[in-house]
């Protein structure tokens, strides 16, 4: 057994993922989501154009992105999640750059080379209310001007009201995945729980904190950095984002 329960933000979730990089292409069922994420980036990004995809993982959303004809840099401030991203750009047959990168770190000669940024995955979660103010005032100049924005974050108000602990449980190539929450009000302790599925007592368990942002502060921040045409859904096909039922929150923002 081996836990991982250090607290410190942005740093914490580095480590969260280095720590899960062996096994987050099971967890999150790579080929199948990058089917799905291939075709949803043709409607939501209609022309080719540089793209910043900052806290990529392993690369699903950068692979997706390349295959349909965008040129892509990679961010992700885990040197273990940046390996597998290069590891899979090989598998897929595509070419892009990838850096070892948070939003914070990624160097200003990037400053408005971007047609579009790409944060999908709950990244901005691993975020504090500080550091998510900053992050947007960063993805505003990294664009071009008018420039997108398109972020993901998880539904927590839904999740808390609920109190939805569980978030996903995978059972792939003999392993279980669980995905579960602690919860409060202010953070959220996220846990990864491994096992072999014939050897539950040889487990293996991460914690990351998540910051519940909430959509009305989401969308201050989003403000103050800048942006305009702010539109929220429910998912990538752009379906209206309700705030009592919806999982997720999708928010493309443009910059002026």
């Amino acid at each position: 057994m081996k836990t991982n329960t250090n607290k410190n933000s942005q740093k914490n979730g580095q480590n969260f993922y280095n720590e899960v990089s062996g096994f987050y292409e099971k967890m999150i069922d790579l080929e199948k989501n990058l089917e799905l994420r291939t075709e949803a980036y043709k409607n939501i990004f209609k022309e080719p154009g540089v793209v910043a995809d900052i806290g990529c993982g392993i690369g699903l959303d950068s692979i997706a992105l390349a295959k349909n004809g965008h040129h892509v840099f990679a961010f992700d401030p885990s040197p273990n999640m940046i390996q597998k991203t290069i590891e899979n750009a090989v598998k897929y047959n595509v070419i892009f750059n990838s850096s070892i990168s948070s939003f914070q770190s990624i160097p200003q000669k990037y400053s408005g080379n971007f047609d579009y940024v790409v944060s999908v995955g709950n990244t901005i979660a691993h975020l504090s209310s500080r550091e998510l103010k900053n992050a947007f005032i960063k993805i505003y100049k990294l664009l071009k001007p008018g420039g997108k924005a398109f972020l993901h974050i998880l539904n927590y108000n839904l999740i808390i009201r609920k109190g939805r602990r569980i978030n996903n449980i995978a059972v792939r190539d003999g392993q279980v995945i669980i995905r579960f929450y602690d919860l409060d009000r202010s953070k959220i302790d996220f846990n990864i729980l491994s096992f072999p599925l014939n050897q539950p007592k040889n487990f293996n368990i991460v914690t990351t904190t998540h910051y519940p942002h909430s959509k009305n502060l989401i969308l201050a921040y989003l403000k103050n950095a800048g942006f305009y045409r702010i539109k929220l859904s429910k998912n990538f096909n752009g379906d209206k984002f309700e705030l009592k039922e919806s999982k997720d929150i999708f928010i493309e923002a443009y910059k002026k």
